[in-house]
């Protein structure tokens, strides 16, 4: 049974009412005994308010380190392993409130059919989740909703270390949800697939996954703290725009952020948020400064910009837009912030004037992106997206434009001079309103079909021979030389780029410095965001006495390691101190008894970092 108490309330209950109910829980949860906590995920494109993981592709979707109830990372994964056909946007929005889910998880949902709809045929569905405890047992309660009349029982059938198989009957679904409790397979997964039930009579056999809440016992908690992230001093924010305010948080119910615009001497309250939450796009007040500070507190923890930003009054706008596929989406990265085009942009969120605007989509091809009114081929069955297209582009009146379509071309086996007379007509359309383009070139992808691969090398070199200058290379230090992405870079779908692939996309991006065309140069501040400057790769997990640590940092420091049991017993302790770029540091346990076997706790700290950066990750050690 899903335990009401852990769980979000409805949306449709006040603010107040969901902070209070935090704030009990969290009490709770600090005095109890037995902790429990919970993995809520939301399958479909309306997100969920945190802690829900929302995952918005039904096709090969994945999310890393999914947060739990407290608003932890868990280093379990989460990934679409047998692709649905879309989503449903149709199912109720009023939830029964007793279960606990939001109406934005419950009206849209991931959906696949039996027989032939809008020209596709998905019979079956199923995700995987990963790196969990193979001690634990994991309660799983699904959800699913579909506005009809008609009869859309579906069936999950859960394959762990026991099989089970619920069915739920989704159509007008307000208030029931079906469970299980299963432990893990020894690999640590449970997957689950979804098929039309034996009673379905849909003439499509439409079946559904709409939410799915894991609880499970909690692991011992860590020391509440609280830290702010930005801004942290030398921003440059206007009046009247919005900037993002983030900062780190770790068990605290409440965070209240305030702004002072006199070095500190007095204090203005933005608002009072749930602990869970890391974020808040705040509205730039009218004050122009240059002493601004922002303070993030709860009870005795607090943190503030360590050094001044400016508010000033200035209307600079300086626009720049990238249009592509999924590459440029974000697609392959472990979280969105990784993804090149999110890191381009969150490195400019210290200054305002620099906006950057993504219209990418997963799937598309040059043929979506040209100009609106271009004529399509016959056979091609391409509709130009005229929200998403370079017409669309320069509607935003930017300095720039990028245009990154890795591979999706080649799949659909569209001739190399084809695709480079659609470059050429989007390009064309910029340079007519004197706006430059950037071009990337095409990236490694596993095709097993050698001419693809040698068309995307035929595309990459048009592309560098053509553009020049204006062409960037997301090719070198990726492929090996059939073509094939480079083990070190792959997401692991042969399709895509990992964090590590995508922090070389941004680089070769900011190579280019496109900031200078607006007639500014951006100047970093000493914004201190973790993920965009530190790459973190640990293995083998699960392990036996030897970990193997690959950490890219961008600045020299030192590096404390600590490992714990499950009773917050110290198991290791050691600090490495790190030079700029890639260190391959490797910690040796102690072949004993006393270490344990199991799940381990296992915490990094940036000592002389401002604020410190820290991080903690779950292992498993075998025997």
């Amino acid at each position: 049974m899903i335990n009401n108490s852990s769980l979000i309330v409805n949306e449709k209950i006040s603010t107040w009412v969901k902070f209070f109910s935090f704030l009990c829980l969290f009490f709770c949860i600090i005095e109890s005994q037995a902790q429990t906590e919970s993995i809520r995920i939301d399958f479909g494109l309306n997100d969920s308010d945190a802690p829900w993981n929302n995952l918005s592709n039904p096709t090969n979707g994945q999310i890393s380190n999914l947060i739990n109830s407290f608003g932890l990372a868990t280093n379990v994964n989460l990934a679409v392993t047998d692709a649905f056909h879309g989503v449903n946007s149709n199912g109720t929005i009023n939830p029964n409130p007793v279960l606990g889910i939001p109406g934005t998880a419950s009206g849209d949902s991931f959906f696949g059919n039996t027989e032939l709809f809008s020209g596709v045929i998905e019979p079956t569905g199923g995700i995987t989740i990963s790196n969990l405890d193979i001690n634990k047992l994991y309660t799983i309660s699904i959800f699913s909703s579909r506005l009809a009349t008609d009869n859309r029982e579906t069936q999950y059938s859960i394959s762990a270390a026991s099989a089970d198989t619920l069915f739920l009957q989704v159509a007008d679904n307000t208030d029931t949800i079906v469970t299980t409790s299963v432990y893990p397979k020894n690999n640590g997964t449970i997957s689950i697939s979804a098929t039309p039930g034996p009673n379905n009579n849909n003439i499509y056999g439409f079946f559904y996954l709409g939410a799915i809440v894991l609880e499970y016992e909690a692991d011992p908690l860590p020391t509440p703290s609280l830290s702010l992230l930005s801004p942290n001093g030398g921003e440059y924010w206007q009046s009247g725009k919005t900037a993002t305010i983030r900062w780190q948080p770790v068990l605290v119910p409440q965070v209240i952020l305030e702004y002072s615009t006199n070095d500190g001497a007095s204090w203005t309250t933005i608002d009072t948020l749930p602990g869970i939450q890391n974020s808040y796009d705040w509205l730039i007040p009218n004050i122009p400064t240059q002493e601004a500070l922002v303070s993030v507190r709860w009870d005795t923890l607090s943190d503030q910009s360590t050094a001044h930003f400016e508010i000033a009054d200035d209307t600079t706008r300086c626009a720049i837009v990238v249009i592509g596929s999924s590459t440029a989406e974000g697609v392959g990265a472990s979280i969105p912030d990784s993804a090149w085009v999110n890191r381009f942009r969150n490195e400019r969120a210290s200054d305002t004037r620099f906006e950057v605007i993504n219209l990418a989509r997963g799937g598309y091809t040059t043929y979506h992106l040209l100009p609106t009114g271009s004529p399509i081929p016959g056979g091609i069955n391409i509709t130009v997206d005229t929200e998403r297209n370079i017409t669309k582009a320069l509607s935003f009146d930017p300095f720039a434009i990028i245009i990154n379509l890795p591979s999706n071309d080649a799949a659909n086996n569209f001739p190399v001079a084809d695709q480079m007379a659609n470059f050429r007509l989007m390009t064309d359309a910029a340079e007519a309103m004197d706006v430059p383009v950037w071009v990337c070139t095409t990236q490694p992808r596993n095709f097993n079909v050698a001419s693809l691969r040698a068309m995307q090398m035929e595309v990459r070199d048009s592309i560098l021979a053509i553009y020049g200058e204006k062409a960037i290379d997301f090719w070198d230090g990726l492929a090996d030389p059939d073509g094939f992405i480079l083990p070190p870079v792959n997401s692991g779908d042969g399709v895509h780029l990992n964090d590590a692939g995508h922090k070389i996309l941004y680089e070769r991006v900011i190579d280019k410095q496109l900031d200078t065309l607006c007639g500014y140069s951006f100047v970093p501040t000493n914004l201190e965001n973790p993920i965009i400057d530190i790459d973190i790769l640990i293995y083998p997990n699960p392990f036996k006495d030897v970990l193997h640590f690959e950490l890219d940092v961008a600045e020299a420091g030192t590096l404390e390691i600590k490992i714990h049991n499950r009773m917050g017993q110290l198991l290791n302790h050691q600090t490495v101190f790190l030079e700029a770029g890639n260190n391959r540091p490797v910690l040796y346990l102690k072949n004993n008894k006393e270490e344990g076997e199991g799940l381990i706790f296992l915490s990094l700290q940036f000592l002389d970092r401002s604020p410190p950066f820290s991080q903690t990750f779950s292992l498993v050690r075998g025997g």
